[in-house]
């Protein structure tokens, strides 16, 4: 036995070392796993009245669980939502248990919990839902209705007052039960439904709608249960009709202000005179219902008067039993009818537009009148009647709302009815003034604003005398569309009037105001306005008008109208060059040119135009500009300084060198002896001096000697003239024939010339011919020889270098001429580039004034 005893001993012991061995392998979330188990919370109550205090523990269940022994309920902690409880409203009742009291419990709902501290860190216990509200107070029962389907199918649904919210779930139950007699004694249990706070109304099948029953209702939730107080009903008396049906609506012939329609009664309904009637009407145009009780006349026919006529009216009634406690019945299906037609009730609104004379006297009056509107025209209008009384009464039929005449300048009355199928309208009357008649002042004040996006708000002062009405006129402002005139009537005692037809937003109107004096109009007072202004459809194309070096004049074209949308109240013009910052000047609206100042010479500037109303701006597209490097007439104004400097320049320089006129002669020319002055000027050779004696004593007309090219020649142009035969000298030295030439010439005509080619080289053949005749008067002619020159002297020269003189005059003088004509030669002088001509016979006087060329060059008189 004690064996037995001693290995169970060793056994317990083996287990519980084993035990304390595993715990600290034992993971935290294996242990998290055993401490729901480990543990229990008890509430007081998990349903709370709203406000009272809320009471828990915690135990810790050490029979199923092995507890480190540090464990205890000292280490329990409560919370609340996740959010800890004050550690003074819970203490530890002993090792194993935890107490919590949380003093007036606020909250609608509410997650308890309690943690346990282990391995530092919170481990959950336990949790539990707890709710508070209130309890429900006893309801009301508010009325019930019963349904009479059919004999086998018959309800009563009744609806109460819940009372005020529990903030719980509650149920209400409807009970009802037939009694006998007046509800004294049941005799079947009650029949009852129940439902939810969110539904206050219920339904309930009974057997028997003709007899009475007790009806309650009980409301129960988790704090309490509250009971209504017992109504008793008959069946009968609470029955709701099904909604009547009206089939046709007709108009009364009788009446035309009333309908007719016909209708069909319910089934529950015995007899008609025992209910009451209600119907519900409206114009088919309008939105609001109008109800009154209705009268049937039996239980087909009902009749409905007071109605407009020629209107159509939508209809619809309902139906219950008299008794107060009887419910309506759901309305019935709509229907409609058309009242008859009746004569217009009001007289039409007229106005006029009357046109200057004409060359005749004759005035265009345009009369215009509006239709009368629905509600007073009373039917379909056919036409319209006009009076004139000028001062025979002439009547006139149209069906427009406008008719024109064609009058002389006088007085006019006219008057305009409107007609329909039953009668005609009061009459309007106008009276159109001659032309010279005295017109009344105008208003010294009118102002439009917007009142909306289609209407104006016009406003005035009212004038010194008594006017009898206004009559607003206006007509849209475009270029595009026609002023269609409008207008209406404003009654005397207002100074504002709102004007909501045919305006549009973006739209420009010109609008008159007459003031009525006894009908007549006086002048009108004109404004122009906007309902709404947007940002103009596009801005003005802006063009340069001039360019200058630092500024640039710009314009560009006004909007037209249409294009505005608006009141252009300004221009912003924005520039800037290729590198610089954006600039903008902004221009009056009124203002359609610009200069901009203060530009870079030579630069290329963008230039745009922004436009701008009270609804918004637009711009316009780029224009590219260059300003210029100079001004115009700065060219000109510099060439002319430098013209006038160099002028005095010029004259300065010219006056000096008149004034030092001497000096500057004396520095670039100075004096050379002349060889005239000179004792050799006074001697001549013995032959000459006998030549120049000659001519001195008798002096006579110098013959005349002309050059004349080969080609010039021809046989009637030299006749009777003399020739000289100009031969050429090459190197000093003859050809034979060319010898026996001179000598034959020198010796018949005995002359001697200068070297031909000195002038025939020259620029100036004129100077140079002059050269060859001064030498031909120092010639040894004789004054017989000299004076029979009367006919011109030719000397023939080639026409080019290439040409002889032989081929030359060969083709036009005979060889026996050829030999008789005079030869003048061409001597080269090697040293000083000139030639000697002379005859043989004064050859050495020559030579001998060969070393004085100016004595040589001498002219001698």
């Amino acid at each position: 036995m004690r064996t037995i005893m001693s290995m169970a001993a060793n056994v317990r012991f083996s287990k519980l070392v084993v035990c304390f061995l595993l715990v600290p392998f034992i993971g935290a979330g294996a242990t998290s796993l055993l401490w729901e188990n480990c543990s229990h919370m008890t509430l007081d109550s998990p349903v709370l009245h709203l406000g009272n205090p809320l009471s828990a523990t915690c135990r810790l269940k050490s029979e199923d669980c092995a507890f480190d022994y540090r464990i205890t309920a000292t280490n329990i902690v409560w919370r609340m939502n996740e959010e800890e409880v004050s550690r003074s409203h819970y203490r530890a009742l002993n090792d194993r248990v935890s107490s919590v009291t949380i003093p007036g419990f606020n909250r609608l709902k509410g997650n308890l919990t309690c943690y346990i501290w282990y391995n530092e860190s919170l481990q959950l216990l336990q949790w539990a839902e707890v709710k508070a509200g209130f309890p429900p107070e006893r309801p009301r029962l508010s009325f019930c209705t019963s349904y009479w389907t059919s004999f086998l199918s018959q309800s009563i649904i009744c609806n109460w007052d819940p009372g005020p919210e529990t903030y719980l779930e509650t149920n209400f139950t409807l009970h009802i039960s037939e009694t006998i007699g007046n509800c004294s004694v049941r005799y079947l249990d009650p029949k009852n439904c129940t439902t939810s706070r969110t539904k206050n109304s219920c339904l309930v099948l009974v057997l028997n709608l003709a007899s009475y029953h007790d009806i309650w209702v009980t409301a129960k939730n988790r704090l309490g249960t509250e009971t209504s107080s017992h109504m008793c009903l008959d069946g009968m008396l609470i029955v709701k009709f099904k909604a009547p049906q009206i089939i046709t609506v007709k108009r009364d012939a009788q009446q035309n202000d009333c309908l007719l329609g016909q209708w069909e009664m319910p089934f529950e309904m015995v007899d008609h005179s025992e209910a009451a009637f209600q119907i519900q009407h409206k114009a088919v145009d309008e939105d609001k219902w109008t109800q009154r009780p209705l009268t049937v006349i039996n239980s087909t026919f009902f009749r409905l008067c007071n109605l407009r006529p020629y209107t159509a009216y939508q209809l619809k009634i309902r139906c219950k039993q008299k008794i107060e406690t009887s419910p309506w019945s759901e309305w019935s299906n709509e229907n409609t009818g058309i009242t008859s037609e009746c004569a217009p009730a009001q007289k039409p609104q007229i106005w006029r537009c009357i046109e200057a004379p004409d060359s005749n006297g004759t005035r265009r009056v345009r009369l215009m009148w509006k239709p009368l509107k629905k509600k007073a025209a009373n039917g379909k209008i056919l036409g319209y009647r006009i009076n004139l009384h000028e001062p025979e009464t002439q009547v006139y039929n149209t069906s427009n709302l406008e008719y024109s005449f064609h009058l002389p300048d006088g007085n006019y009355r006219i008057r305009v009815a409107a007609y329909n199928s039953v009668g005609e309208s009061p009459e309007a009357q106008i009276i159109i003034p001659s032309s010279n008649e005295l017109e009344f002042p105008p208003l010294s004040h009118l102002v439009a604003s917007s009142s909306g996006n289609s209407s104006l708000l016009m406003q005035w002062e009212p004038p010194n005398m008594t006017t009898t009405g206004y009559v607003l006129e206006w007509c849209v402002v475009s270029e595009k569309v026609a002023c269609n005139i409008n207008w209406q009537n404003v009654p005397a005692n207002n100074t504002n009037a709102i004007v909501r037809d045919n305006i549009e937003p973006m739209r420009l109107y010109n609008i008159l105001l007459y003031p009525l004096f006894d009908g007549l109009p006086g002048v009108p007072t004109s404004t122009q306005a906007y309902s709404k202004e947007g940002a103009p459809r596009h801005s003005p194309a802006v063009r340069s008008k001039q360019i200058w070096k630092t500024k640039v004049q710009l314009e560009w074209d006004e909007l037209p109208i249409d294009d505005r949308n608006g009141f252009i109240r300004n221009y912003t013009v924005l520039y800037k060059n290729r590198n610089g910052k954006l600039n903008s000047v902004v221009v009056n609206g009124s203002e359609h040119n610009y200069i901009l100042a203060g530009l870079s010479a030579n630069t290329e500037y963008d230039v745009n135009i922004m436009v701008s109303t009270d609804g918004g701006s637009t711009t316009g597209s780029n224009l590219a500009i260059t300003t210029k490097m100079f001004d115009d007439g700065e060219v000109e104004a510099f060439l002319m300084i430098i013209f006038l400097f160099s002028l005095l320049m010029a004259l300065i320089t010219i006056a000096t060198c008149i004034y030092q006129q001497h000096r500057i002669k004396k520095h670039f020319w100075p004096n050379i002896p002349d060889p005239a002055n000179s004792t050799l000027a006074q001697w001549m050779p013995k032959k000459l001096w006998e030549d120049v004696k000659e001519f001195r004593e008798e002096p006579s007309p110098k013959t005349p000697v002309q050059v004349v090219h080969c080609g010039g020649l021809t046989k009637d142009n030299i006749s009777g003239t003399n020739y000289y035969w100009i031969q050429e000298i090459k190197h000093g030295h003859y050809s034979k024939t060319e010898t026996n030439s001179l000598n034959e010439a020198n010796s018949s005509t005995k002359q001697s010339l200068q070297d031909f080619s000195s002038w025939q080289n020259e620029s100036d053949p004129q100077e140079s011919f002059q050269n060859l005749y001064i030498a031909l008067e120092y010639s040894k002619i004789t004054r017989n020889e000299y004076k029979r020159h009367s006919n011109p002297t030719f000397a023939v020269v080639p026409s080019d270098s290439s040409q002889s003189l032989l081929s030359c005059l060969s083709q036009i003088i005979s060889s026996e001429e050829q030999n008789r004509l005079p030869v003048i030669h061409n001597i080269p002088d090697s040293s000083h580039g000139k030639t000697l001509q002379e005859s043989n016979d004064t050859i050495n006087e020559r030579e001998l004034l060969h070393g004085f060329p100016f004595l040589m060059n001498l002219n001698i008189h």
